[in-house]
């Protein structure tokens, strides 16, 4: 399997790029501890899609990796990158391996999820979600996106984009396609981990190509991708909820517990000194 990474974004909630930011005690970047993590269950290569202002930036953040790497650019058209559709799409060609784990550049997702996508992958679907329970991954810092996952017979039945998220009392409130809804702390929800067949391609293809026709500059989620398929196509996406912990970064006040729980975990055994 090869492991895709995400790390074409603005970080505009943040205050530039997060991707590659120093944050272990070696300056390991977050996304190292994913690899780390995903090496133990069947990752075999990674690919990591940024865009060319970063590129330099990127390079620098693949020294001495233990895995085959290849970079790939997203397009940024009005210096912006299209979405997390369109950057699977471009990684995807760019593969000819026949199933795919994707995931944030900016998330720590724990090894559980990574065991969770290997035994989702013995079963060869098209598509499948590792959701997290929305509780362990809000701010206190701020509002943030999420995708909330409705189920039914360990199938996802929906998955829509939800922006503003943010605690209130024994609840969430947030922004679902413009309307104000409330939801309960223990809502299932995307983090961007989504195992990928090979043969789902043609069908993203034909999705990003369409947006894309339609409004140039559109961001494309894999989100809306998938629910369209669901909706439309009874496409089958099964799931594991992800009992692994959480953390990543959405706002620069959460660098310094990031750091903190990064040091913890070395110091606790539950990563090396060095990561390679």
């Amino acid at each position: 399997m090869t492991l895709i990474i995400l790390a074409a974004g603005l970080g505009t909630r943040f205050g530039g790029p997060k991707q590659f930011f120093p944050l272990g005690p070696n300056k390991e970047s977050l996304f190292h501890y994913s690899l780390y993590n995903a090496l133990q269950h069947g990752i075999t290569q990674m690919i990591l899609i940024t865009r060319a202002e970063i590129l330099d930036q990127a390079n620098a953040s693949l020294q001495y990796l233990p895995i085959p790497t290849h970079i790939v650019l997203q397009e940024t058209p009005n210096n912006k990158p299209r979405g997390t559709a369109d950057a699977l799409l471009t990684a995807m060609s760019a593969s000819n391996d026949s199933q795919f784990v994707l995931i944030n550049a900016d998330d720590y997702y724990g090894p559980e999820s990574f065991a969770a996508a290997k035994t989702l992958a013995n079963k060869h679907p098209q598509i499948a979600a590792i959701p997290y329970l929305l509780k362990n991954t809000l701010s206190p810092h701020g509002g943030v996106s999420r995708a909330i996952c409705e189920n039914e017979n360990d199938l996802i039945t929906s998955i829509i984009e939800t922006h503003n998220l943010q605690q209130a009392g024994n609840h969430a409130t947030g922004t679902q396609n413009g309307i104000e809804i409330v939801t309960p702390l223990n809502t299932p929800v995307s983090m961007n981990i989504f195992l990928f067949d090979k043969s789902i391609e043609s069908k993203l293809r034909t999705y990003v190509e369409s947006k894309i026709a339609a409004n140039s500059t559109a961001e494309i989620t894999l989100p809306d991708f998938i629910n369209e398929k669901i909706q439309n196509d009874n496409l089958q996406v099964p799931f594991a909820n992800s009992e692994s912990e959480w953390f990543g970064m959405t706002y620069a006040e959460d660098l310094n517990a990031v750091r903190e729980r990064l040091n913890d975990m070395h110091q606790s055994g539950q990563f090396p000194k060095r990561l390679w």
